[in-house]
């Protein structure tokens, strides 16, 4: 099945980051990652049906930030080619 998944940062401090995460603004949950080793956690699931779809999409893309040291403000993943945009403040 192929979604949208909209991923913006709410908090960065020294030991992680949260991101709100899902289909659009108003339907998010959240998520957080531990800067140091990568480990994610889902805080609050979307409230959509498939709601782990959009935790294991938006983790994914989260994690493979991490990998590259960055923490964007937002990503928006496309479902046709897997696009994400990312944004710097």
């Amino acid at each position: 099945m192929a979604f949208y998944v909209l991923i913006l940062k709410e908090k960065e401090d020294e030991t992680g980051v949260t991101y709100r995460f899902g289909p659009h603004e108003d339907r998010l949950g959240s998520l957080w990652i531990d800067k140091l080793s990568g480990e994610i956690k889902e805080l609050q699931e979307t409230p959509e049906q498939n709601s782990q779809a959009f935790f294991q999409r938006a983790a994914v893309k989260v994690w493979q930030n991490w990998k590259k040291g960055a923490f964007p403000e937002k990503h928006i993943g496309h479902p046709e080619n897997d696009l994400v945009l990312i944004a710097y403040p």
